[in-house]
């Protein structure tokens, strides 16, 4: 259960949820969605719940928990501190009940860096989510990670999360393209963060020198900030209007990967303000190398620490539109080279930063929390 992602969300659904119902057993995933229900899909439940933001947001988490009793889950993965909350709460109720704690964001960090947030009630939500994951630590039967780096920070408190890392499944694309065209894709949340301020910036310069090049865009305006109607300006100012092309929302994951495959380079340009995305190893990077695609991306450490293996692209300060200029003309200048980044990554990929790996130890968490429930039980 999460209060902070769609109930469909890539990550849940077509990763773990997947996964968990093809091992045999009953999933159900309640999320947020722009209507309440219930909706089936490939024998997984999505419940959405219409989400209230603010303070309102306490309805949502009343909902969710309401929800979730309603479920009588033998285990309940809970994948914010919110949704931990519940999660323990439950446990409290139900004595055999197992609780997973998924810490797939830097949940503390993402408070201090929420700049939408007054100062005090930023370090008023630092607070309480630093003390429900002092709480996992404890009272939760296991924790759960997406990297090295952050998964770290659990040692400070004398316990060891699990890494499921957010690599994608090999079975949605079944051969990269060989010939691509004079095209970088961008995927994901539009905002400044993100650095996509950044990137259009970088555009315009490549432009002088590269007329024919082209973004693709798949993802949807931030509506906490004005960078919309910044960008529609910028388009217009700078004659982009037949280089940046803005895709409608896809039906499902794989037709993600329908949008990348014809692309030179998948761009990602996380800023450093915000320490969650510093520690950051987003689903995007798994997915451009999946595609075959190379990548352009922030030289953090978790995104290097793969980049420089899989020997799968360029990184940048994505904080300098100059740099990230430089490094799109690389590519063009360089098609054949990344093509060849595209490559290594594709083989990476199936070598090594696949879902299967992370599969594996998803599915060992859940078969020994079901062994221990047998065995607290009573039952031989």
């Amino acid at each position: 259960m999460t209060s902070s992602h769609p109930a469909d969300y890539s990550r849940f659904l077509d990763r773990e949820a997947r996964s968990l119902k093809r091992a045999g057993y009953d999933v159900a995933i309640i999320g947020l969605g722009k209507e309440s229900g219930v909706i089936l899909k490939n024998g997984i439940k999505l419940i959405n719940v219409s989400e209230c933001r603010g303070l309102r947001k306490i309805q949502t988490l009343r909902e969710i928990a309401r929800l979730a009793i309603k479920q009588r889950a033998d285990i309940y993965q809970c994948v914010d501190p919110w949704c931990l909350g519940i999660g323990l709460g439950i446990k409290r109720c139900l004595q055999d009940v197992k609780i997973i704690y998924e810490s797939c964001e830097w949940f503390p960090q993402m408070y201090l860096d929420r700049s939408d947030f007054p100062l005090p009630l930023r370090i008023a939500g630092w607070l309480i989510v630093t003390f429900l994951e002092y709480q996992a630590g404890k009272r939760a039967d296991e924790m759960i990670e997406t990297n090295l780096l952050r998964a770290e920070r659990f040692l400070r408190r004398r316990r060891k999360a699990k890494q499921v890392p957010n690599y994608a499944p090999l079975d949605l694309v079944r051969e990269p393209l060989p010939e691509r065209k004079p095209w970088f894709v961008y995927t994901g949340l539009i905002c400044r963060p993100r650095g996509f301020d950044l990137l259009l910036q970088a555009l315009a310069m490549v432009k002088q020198r590269f007329p024919a090049v082209r973004l693709l865009v798949r993802g949807e305006f931030d509506p906490r900030d004005d960078i919309e109607r910044w960008t529609k300006r910028f388009i217009t100012e700078n004659h982009l209007e037949e280089n940046v092309q803005f895709l409608e929302r896809v039906d499902s994951y794989a037709e993600v990967f329908e949008i990348i495959k014809p692309c030179l380079a998948g761009v990602i340009l996380l800023q450093p303000q915000r320490g969650n995305d510093w520690t950051n190893q987003p689903s995007k990077l798994f997915e451009f190398m999946l595609a075959g695609v190379a990548v352009v991306a922030s030289n953090f450490p978790e995104i290097a620490r793969v980049v420089n293996d899989a020997q799968c692209g360029w990184l940048v300060d994505p904080t300098k539109p100059e740099a990230i200029a430089t490094a799109l003309c690389s590519v063009l200048e360089n098609q054949k080279e990344a093509i060849r980044r595209g490559s290594s990554g594709r083989r990476a990929v199936e070598d090594k930063y696949n879902w299967r790996n992370a599969e594996n130890v998803l599915l060992e968490i859940y078969q020994r929390l079901c062994e221990k429930k047998v065995t607290d039980n009573g039952v031989s």
